[in-house]
């Protein structure tokens, strides 16, 4: 197609692009050329600057003074003044040398009458020339004054303007010898068009897309009324299939298949809509066998996987799906645990398409888990025989020196003390088996309602607390019936009170142990605050464990017992550090865990 002949669009590209190149290459000129005469004209004023500071020199020099040696009175930038006689020959200098003949700024001739010069891009002083004197006596005086920066802006001037005419010359050229190159692909699509039928008129544009439409609608799947996908052609409707047979996965879901199937890591099982197997990806061959032939059903494909399919089967059959179930399936004989998920697909106006299956093998997950809790186990259960033997050994230790003591002197002065610390550590060593047991095993649990206020002034007015301790409130805001074993509850809320209490009593303070009991956001709280030393980093660390503990002579069980009691009767235990110093311990039960 020649462009004379060529239609609208193709003959605005070939005479609309480079008539835009041209324009942007007039821009691109007259922009340079303004900034090369912006520049000339700064160059034009400092050269007017240098030649008025050169005239005042002079008519000082005229007046009779000498040669200024500081120079900043001709001019703040002055480099030089140089006076010569009429001939041109130097007769004083004053600031830097002179490299050179006095006139060599002119081209070695002097001038006729007051002129400057410079600068230029390889000589960054404007020189200003200017006669002194009387025909007898005169001379001509010189001053050079720096410019640096009008020199470098000459400099880049020449290279920008070389540079941007030579690219934008470049440019146009090469898109007039490379547009028929450019234009070749839409020339051979529209001639392509036009064979295909009509004519593009004046909006190829339009034509085009009309074509294409015709062409993709030639091909694009339709739905019959049987609910078989088949393609519209020239000679009609028939089904699409590999193997001749009528073919109902639509392209949706092969699009699925194709996209998800080598992606996944998981087994994926592709249904369609009357149950029948699409799709299975390796992962989910290797776990429930090799891919059965198309369209084949699923319960044939999990014969042999009864718990998969007593799964699968009603929610294929209800169109709904499964969110993560769990079965055992066989492989190689072998049973594995296997977590699946089932989507049903469906097209934007509800229509089913079908059912994506998602599973994995949970085996070696649940082994590693289960290898995981029995390892944390077996490090609390060394924890805790690694306590029991220290506080045991300790006890012991103390058991023989005071034995060895009673067997130098029986009936010695000393013998009755001796037993009596013997008597102190056996209760000791009593106690530590007592809380141990007691922790391992806290009792048999005997539900019945407990009032958990009750619970509280109870607890408070223990004998053995010695009145340090007081219940703020009279009665809870609702009733806090708790359905539990109240000697349990009891239990670890007096281990609690007796660790605030000692806490006080090592930090010398005077005031009472407060406990409150309040309804907050639906849980009902059990707030024990004292005003101890706190709690230490290690103990913090290692809290509701046993044996931790940084009170002298204490077993380090009655907070572990405490939690472990709180924790089976539905509730949490925290303990935290009071800004004003101490710590608060809060039981704290939901209200789903009180009667009515």
């Amino acid at each position: 197609m020649s462009p004379q002949l060529a239609p609208a669009p193709l003959r605005d590209a070939w005479v609309g692009v480079p008539i835009a190149l041209l324009l942007l290459l007039v821009l691109t000129s007259f922009t340079l050329f303004s900034h090369r005469s912006g520049i000339h004209l700064l160059v034009l004023e400092r050269q007017q600057e240098t030649l008025k500071a050169a005239r005042t020199a002079a008519a000082a020099l005229t007046d009779g003074a000498a040669l200024p040696a500081g120079l900043r009175a001709a001019h703040p930038a002055a480099r030089r003044l140089v006076l010569a006689d009429g001939h041109g020959q130097i007769t004083a200098t004053a600031g830097e040398p002179l490299d050179g003949a006095f006139a060599a700024p002119l081209d070695g001739t002097l001038p006729t009458g007051p002129v400057a010069a410079g600068p230029r891009a390889d000589v960054p002083e404007v020189s200003a020339f200017v006669p002194f004197g009387d025909g007898t006596a005169g001379g001509w005086l010189r001053l050079d004054v720096g410019a640096s920066a009008l020199a470098s802006q000459l400099r880049t001037l020449t290279v920008l303007t070389w540079t941007a005419l030579g690219a934008s010359a470049a440019l146009l050229l090469w898109l007039l010898l490379f547009l028929r190159q450019l234009l070749r692909p839409y020339e051979r699509l529209l001639r392509r068009a036009r064979e295909l039928g009509g004519e593009p008129g004046d909006d190829e544009s339009a034509f085009l897309l009309a074509t294409l439409e015709r062409a993709l609608g030639a091909g694009r799947p339709e739905h019959s009324e049987d609910g078989m996908w088949a393609a519209r052609s020239e000679d009609g409707m028939h089904a699409r299939g590999d193997d001749g047979a009528p073919a109902e996965r639509s392209e949706e879901l092969a699009v699925l298949e194709r996209t998800l199937a080598p992606s996944l890591e998981s087994g994926l099982l592709l249904l369609d809509r009357e149950a029948r197997v699409l799709a299975l990806n390796p992962t989910g061959a290797a776990l429930l066998g090799p891919p059965p032939p198309p369209r084949t059903p699923l319960a044939e494909l999990l014969a042999g996987q009864p718990a998969l399919m007593a799964l699968l089967a009603p929610a294929v059959a209800a169109g709904s799906g499964l969110q993560r179930q769990e079965c055992e399936v066989l492989v190689a004989g072998e049973a594995h645990r296997l977590g699946l998920t089932v989507t049903p697909l469906r097209r934007p106006g509800g229509d089913l398409l079908g059912f994506l299956v998602l599973f994995a093998d949970l085996t070696v997950s649940e082994r590693e888990e289960h290898q995981a809790r029995l390892a944390e186990s077996l490090a609390h259960l060394g924890e805790l025989a690694a306590g029991v033997a220290h506080e045991l050994r300790n006890g012991l230790a103390t058991l023989g020196g005071y034995v060895a003591l009673l067997e130098r002197d029986p009936g010695g002065p000393s013998a009755a003390e001796y037993v009596a610390e013997l008597r102190a550590e056996t209760q000791h060593l009593q106690r530590v088996v007592t809380d141990f047991l007691g922790f391992t095993h806290p009792g048999s649990t005997r539900l019945a309602p407990v009032d958990l206020v009750e619970l509280a002034r109870h607890a408070v007015a223990d004998p053995a607390l010695g009145g340090k301790a007081r219940l703020l409130g009279a009665e809870a805001p609702a009733p806090a019936v708790l359905p539990g074993d109240r000697e349990l509850l009891e239990r670890a809320l007096r281990n609690l009170l007796h660790n605030a209490v000692e806490a006080q009593q090592r930090n010398d303070a005077t005031t009472a142990v407060e406990v409150e009991t309040a309804w907050r956001d639906e849980r009902f709280e059990i707030a024990i605050r004292d005003r101890g030393p706190g709690l230490s980093p290690e103990v913090r660390r290692r809290l509701f464990q046993p044996f931790a503990s940084d009170r002298p002579g204490g077993v380090g069980l009655g907070l572990a017992l405490a939690h472990r009691i709180v924790t089976l009767h539905g509730g949490t235990l925290a303990v935290e550090g009071r800004a004003e110093g101490g710590t608060v311990a809060r039981i704290t039960f939901p209200a789903d865990r009180f009667a009515g």
